[in-house]
């Protein structure tokens, strides 16, 4: 095995690339190693047999693996095979947010997660809640996002869709990349499955930082990490679209109307001055 180098002048040595269960996460930060594969042209990703055991019990690694990584592959286009050490002679790429910016910065481009599933009605928001027994001081603040879906079905007439980030019985990643797709807008803490969103062209309003009060070495260490992965606080991803933004701050009521407001009825001022015009013309 090889460590890939990035080379977007360059096609992959070989059309696999690797992922050691053994040493690599299945959580949704495979995401990102996915859409590194695909943008890079690979065409296979291979999981090595094993399970780390540094974030949580082999049983939990195991079901996400099903439930997170192989459908992952399905959304970014890859097919995937398992396989031993000995087995593979492939690459290893990132899986880092910082590692798909460091990407798009040499190709100008990413292959993004698309939506598999047909279509169903759309215009809806969602709002995901975060319910961890990792880092639970990061979960959903649920009586804010009661405030929030309140705010946004009697003030706004908004269908609002209540989705759970389900440890025990997860939606299948298909279903929920087709809900994200079509939504209005998808609102959430950060990170899980809202990397569907920053991956995708899905609309997004990502809630990335609580509070530091009363946690402040909780707090301090998780802006360490976002400084290590090469993507500090402040960052948006380089591919958003005008729909799509990280907020670095918490998931309180006004901190969401706010920035609902900014980029949603912006919006649809613009889509309105617009059919406006068509029609004078």
């Amino acid at each position: 095995m090889s460590q890939a180098l990035y080379d977007s002048s360059k096609l992959p040595e070989h059309k696999i690339a690797v992922y050691d269960l053994a040493a690599m996460p299945t959580t949704f930060d495979f995401a990102c190693y996915a859409v590194n594969a695909k943008t890079l042209g690979y065409e296979e990703v291979r999981f090595v047999i094993g399970m780390a055991q540094w974030k949580y019990p082999a049983e939990i690694g195991w079901r996400r693996w099903a439930n997170i990584c192989l459908p992952m592959c399905r959304l970014a286009g890859l097919k995937f095979s398992v396989g031993g050490k000995l087995e593979i002679d492939g690459d290893i790429l990132g899986y880092s947010t910082g590692d798909v910016e460091r990407i798009y910065a040499k190709t100008g481009r990413i292959e993004k997660l698309k939506s598999v599933t047909p279509p169903g009605h759309g215009g809806y928001v969602t709002i995901t809640m975060r319910e961890s027994f990792r880092n639970k001081w990061r979960n959903s603040d649920r009586p804010e996002w009661a405030k929030v879906g309140a705010w946004l079905a009697k003030d706004r007439g908004e269908e609002v869709l209540i989705l759970e980030e389900c440890e025990s019985q997860p939606m299948a990643l298909e279903q929920r990349m087709a809900i994200y797709a079509n939504a209005k807008m998808n609102l959430a803490v950060g990170n899980g499955p809202m990397v569907l969103c920053w991956l995708s062209e899905a609309p997004y309003l990502s809630f990335q930082l609580p509070k530091r009060e009363g946690r402040e070495k909780d707090y301090d260490a998780l802006v360490e990490q976002w400084d290590r992965m090469k993507f500090p606080v402040g960052s948006q991803c380089s591919w958003r679209n005008k729909r799509q933004e990280i907020v670095w701050g918490p998931d309180e009521f006004e901190t969401v109307k706010k920035h609902y407001e900014n980029i949603v009825s912006t919006q649809e001022a613009q889509e309105s001055a617009r059919h406006g015009s068509a029609a004078r013309t």
